[in-house]
């Protein structure tokens, strides 16, 4: 027993570090990368706040983060299981009580259960720089730790349901304006909260404040307004958020936090919130790099080449020099070159004209754009894409672009290892084949951040949105060829959001539309298990990503892997061979995993 408190002892002080500066005790946040509030650093701040509180000797105490922020809320892998420590929202209940005055020192980012901590303090200060919200909303949540209840007795119900609703930070100027903040530092953070802590300012409690509840009928107002709103919003966090608010609005602060938490544990339970909640743990592990990319390091590129002059390398040609990179056009095809070079001017006229752009800025990408009928000039680059279904590239094929260091032109296609897709919605996906170099996908990579993508690491063998949405495709002309209409096949497909992108207020479900449904994501799972059985993906949470990040399937419903292993494989694989036509073929994968009592989700460790 001993050996286990003087480890937990030794886990929380290398998670909150306590400093004695005269007569204030600073709670040092010490968890990289974000300060995330894990069970072990609940407890030693509430371990902090009860020395400070023991010490005659402290008159204050201050709370701030160390790295790049205060700190990003609540460790999310948590949700949902047990906590063997102080709840969040306790802590921020032990917080608002403490009979010393509590100063939150904010910096960087201060954003869900890290803001709530903030709203408990008794004041808050923050560099100018600094970044305060209520994300939860996109978790399917809201916040649990008093947020609903706290933020809009000190800003009223139409601010508050704003930050809640949208998930959207705001700037510590705005949340100055508003009275969230105290005050606003533009150096200085830590000292400046110091002297504000020798002050000698009384404790201040956020659940008595006043100054939001002042004007009851637009407090009423904004609820009423913000609930027509979401009428007809499939996801239920908006709903209860706004619950929450009106409570805050009509119960005393201990009422309306029970509200609260009842709320958040019948969100947490939903499969819209463990939807959302794989989705994103699934696009924050799918855009991270293979090892030997990331062991590289962040690459910087300044020159870009593209052999190949059609709409495509043309619309890249756009978008790179927009960004500041030089760009080196090339094609053999002196008509096709023309052709792209007019139709890249044509962009930029156009975005003068909507005054996207200045001329002056349109001068200078011209100015770093060249064009070339040979491939020589593209050696000295620092990247080369070859643009597929090309006569400059004949052996990358149509839809792709495919890159290589050093060489362009048909000689060097056998040298490209990369294969770079659908980089018009801002999501590109990078296929490495078995050895290929390191250094050019780190290129790559370089490129897709210089330019905003979101970046995949797939296997060879094509991209999979392709593939995803060609067995989407396969499953529809299968119900058409049964006798279902194309109105009945659309009208099921919009109200479950297939191909919707990110909305949410979506129709209702017709009748006989969950078996269209059904289908549709059988075939996705059939295609996703040939992919991952042929190597043409590496991981399940790759599919899944490509699936939610380009709008093929909504958040909230984790991708078609995760719906697979959620109807469990047994049942998928019966369904699949009921069905007659070849996009339902199951792949002997879902055998082997059924036999070896695995599912799809075991396999994304590797």
């Amino acid at each position: 027993m001993a050996g286990g408190a003087v480890a937990d002892q030794e886990t929380q002080a290398a998670v909150v570090r306590q400093e004695r500066i005269g007569a204030v005790m600073v709670l040092v946040l010490t968890h990289p990368p974000v300060n995330a509030l894990s069970q072990a650093v609940r407890q030693a701040l509430a371990d902090g706040l009860q020395a400070a509180e023991a010490d005659a000797g402290v008159q204050a105490i201050v709370i701030r983060g160390e790295g790049r922020g205060f700190s990003a809320g609540a460790d999310i892998a948590e949700f949902g299981r047990v906590s063997q420590t102080i709840g969040l929202g306790d802590l921020c209940r032990r917080i608002e009580a403490c009979d010393k005055p509590v100063i939150a020192a904010l910096h960087g980012t201060a954003l869900g259960g890290g803001f709530e901590i903030a709203l408990a303090a008794h004041y808050r200060i923050a560099n100018a720089q600094a970044m305060l919200g209520l994300p939860e909303v996109n978790l399917g949540l809201l916040p649990g730790a008093g947020g609903t209840q706290r933020l809009p007795r000190l800003i009223g119900a139409r601010a508050a349901l704003r930050m809640m609703l949208t998930g959207m930070p705001i700037r510590a100027a705005e949340a100055a304006g508003l009275g969230l903040i105290d005050r606003v530092v533009e150096a200085g953070l830590t000292e400046a909260a110091l002297a504000m802590a020798g002050e000698g300012l009384p404790p201040r409690r956020t659940g008595d404040a006043v100054q939001g509840m002042t004007d009851a009928a637009g407090n009423h107002a904004a609820v009423f307004a913000a609930r027509a709103a979401q009428k007809g919003n499939c996801l239920p966090a908006p709903a209860r958020i706004i619950d929450c608010v009106e409570a805050a609005m009509l119960l005393p602060v201990a009422q309306g936090l029970n509200a609260e938490r009842a709320a958040f544990e019948d969100l947490v339970d939903t499969t819209q919130a463990a939807g959302l909640r794989y989705a994103f743990f699934t696009e924050r592990r799918a855009v991270a790099p293979p090892p030997a990319v990331a062991a590289l390091g962040v690459q910087t590129i300044a020159t870009l080449g593209l052999w190949g002059a059609d709409d495509a390398s043309a619309d890249l040609a756009a978008q790179a020099l927009s960004s500041g990179l030089r760009v080196a056009l090339a094609d053999p095809d002196r008509a096709a070159l023309v052709a792209a070079l007019e139709r890249i001017a044509g962009r930029q006229e156009q975005a003068v004209v909507a005054q996207r752009m200045t001329a002056e800025a349109r001068d200078a990408d011209w100015a770093r754009l060249t064009s070339t009928l040979a491939a020589d000039p593209l050696a000295g680059v620092d990247l080369v894409l070859l643009s597929g279904g090309h006569a400059a590239a004949p052996d990358v094929p149509e839809g792709v672009m495919q890159a290589v260091i050093g060489a362009a032109g048909p000689e060097g296609a056998a040298q490209v290892a990369i294969t770079l897709a659908d980089v018009a919605g801002g999501l590109a996906e990078l296929a490495m084949a078995p050895g290929a170099p390191a250094d050019v996908a780190a290129r790559v990579l370089a490129l897709a951040r210089r330019l905003g993508w979101r970046t995949i690491f797939t296997g060879p063998g094509g991209p999979i949105e392709l593939h995803l949405r060609l067995a989407l495709a396969g499953a529809v002309a299968d119900l058409e060829a049964q006798g279902v209409t194309q109105e009945a096949v659309a009208a099921a497909l919009a109200a479950y959001g297939i191909g919707t992108g990110p909305l949410s207020f979506l129709p209702p479900m017709p009748s006989g539309g969950g078996m269209i449904v059904t289908s549709c994501l059988a075939a996705l799972a059939a295609e996703g298990a040939r992919m991952l059985q042929e190597g043409r993906a590496r991981r399940p949470v790759d599919i899944d990503a490509v699936a939610l990040l380009s709008g093929l399937l909504p958040r909230w419903e984790g991708g078609p892997m995760f719906q697979a292993d959620r109807r469990g494989l047994l049942v998928l694989r019966a369904d699949l061979r009921r069905r007659g036509a070849a996009v339902f073929a199951p792949a002997a994968l879902i055998d082997q995993l059924i036999a070896d009592g695995r599912d799809f989700g075991s396999l994304n460790g590797r």
